[in-house]
């Protein structure tokens, strides 16, 4: 079997991996997937509805909700990440945290028992490691603040990698992460090897085939759209700062010509919408 890293993986199709992998009807190829991943069989018990995420349009489609349970009835909140991108980590880590407190509010409590991760699946072929899993820890010795929050990087590349130099041997452990990062004739070739693998090629056949991948879009013009919807929100949330930065400092020009008309702060406030300390600043500045 001859794995060319350069093809196009077809689960990595934002259409095919909610089609596939993240189906409510049928979760057991993500169930494998996400017990590879964590290193313990789980099971996908809920999906979260999208209208609990402070998420844009096009965040969505990227991200897929969790409530998992392990074999000894452990719930563990997921956010599987499948269009991961270093250069939005910080804003990914943002929403993550975002949806974490919107499941406490739904009656999760805060304790050690709920373990929450943030997967992100990439395919970096620059980093030597298949897997990073990252905890809260203390600069100064090393100490863990808490075991309950994980960001577990998954290298898609390097696990294909990895497996392909076993697979000769007869390893399947890691064959249901190679499927994500396979184009089609990889994964003919790998569902020779695996029934489950091989009843999902037949699901994906017939998912090609139909026309489902949006527009018959090529991989490289799907990550185009997807790096453009990006730069729309920026420049979008650029736009949103700068409006509301305009709104507070025309606000803060009507308070100081106010204290310089001698008017009280309490007439100030009332038309202003300031605090007290705020006015009080400008009022200092102004001496």
């Amino acid at each position: 079997m001859n794995f060319t890293l350069q093809d196009k993986p077809i689960l990595m199709y934002d259409s095919i991996f909610k089609a596939i992998v993240a189906n409510e009807q049928d979760t057991r190829l993500l169930d494998y997937i996400l017990s590879d991943i964590l290193e313990e069989k789980v099971h996908v018990i809920e999906f979260i509805p999208t209208e609990l995420k402070i998420r844009r349009k096009s965040e969505r489609i990227k991200v897929t909700d969790l409530i998992v349970e392990s074999n000894n009835g452990k719930h563990i909140l997921v956010e599987l990440n499948s269009n991961f991108n270093t250069s939005t980590k910080l804003r990914n880590l943002s929403y993550y945290t975002s949806y974490y407190s919107q499941i406490i509010e739904r009656g999760y409590e805060y304790n050690e028992d709920l373990d929450t991760v943030l997967i992100n699946l990439n395919q970096d072929s620059r980093d030597k490691l298949s897997k990073k899993t990252y905890l809260i820890t203390c600069l100064e010795d090393d100490s863990i603040y808490t075991n309950t929050f994980k960001i577990i990087n998954v290298n898609l590349v390097k696990y294909k990698e990895l497996w392909y130099d076993e697979c000769i041997k007869g390893n399947k452990k890691h064959i249901h992460l190679v499927m994500l990062n396979a184009n089609m004739d990889e994964i003919k070739e790998l569902g020779k090897k695996d029934k489950v693998v091989k009843e999902y090629e037949d699901k994906m056949l017939t998912l090609t085939k139909d026309g489902v991948v949006i527009n018959h879009l090529s991989y490289e013009e799907e990550q185009e759209k997807l790096r453009r919807s990006d730069i729309h929100e920026a420049r979008d949330e650029g736009i949103s700062e700068g409006i509301t930065k305009g709104i507070a400092e025309e606000k803060e020009n009507i308070a100081i010509n106010m204290l310089k008309d001698n008017m009280p702060i309490n007439i100030i406030m009332k038309y202003t919408s300031l605090t007290e300390k705020e006015i009080e600043k400008l009022k200092n500045n102004l001496k």
